[in-house]
């Protein structure tokens, strides 16, 4: 089966404007200094955008959340330990180390186009390894301001 998929995949993703679903998308490794970029999505909803950002074994407490209203960006940094229970001893004898562990930080620019956000309405949670950012749109058509200028 194994010999079967490896001379079927390559040619089922072979199109250029065919992504291959298997492969890796963006840049998440481990950098030199042991900090990690999340992978994460992003949807540009007419209402809203939502960033979904990949966090395993992350805890509320260890992440921040910030929006940079000078560049549209969200910010999304912190830090993701070892279970409790993993010392140095048991750390000796890992023989697999394939998880994003350690300090991490990923801006997220939202748009190039002129759009309103509400910036009261922004919000985060965090369920299950998955940070769920909700940025809502302020759309022009809901509110007009309306001011009395006194006349001297």
């Amino acid at each position: 089966m194994n010999e079967l998929a490896s001379q079927f995949l390559p040619h089922l993703f072979s199109n250029n404007n065919v992504s291959n679903p298997f492969a890796p998308r963006g840049n998440h490794a481990a950098k030199a200094d042991g900090s990690f970029t999340p992978a994460v999505d992003l949807f540009n909803i007419s209402s809203k955008y939502l960033i979904h950002a990949s966090l395993p074994g992350a805890k509320k407490s260890d992440i921040d959340v910030s929006w940079n209203a000078n560049n549209s960006s969200i910010s999304i940094s912190g830090v993701v330990h070892r279970p409790a229970g993993v010392d140095e001893e048991m750390l000796n004898t890992m023989a697999v180390d394939e998880r994003q562990i350690g300090l991490f930080e990923r801006s997220i620019k939202l748009s190039d186009e002129d759009v309103s956000i509400d910036v009261d309405g922004i919000s985060a949670k965090l369920e299950e390894g998955v940070l769920i950012v909700t940025v809502p749109k302020l759309l022009q058509d809901e509110w007009t301001e309306v001011r009395k200028v006194d006349i001297e």
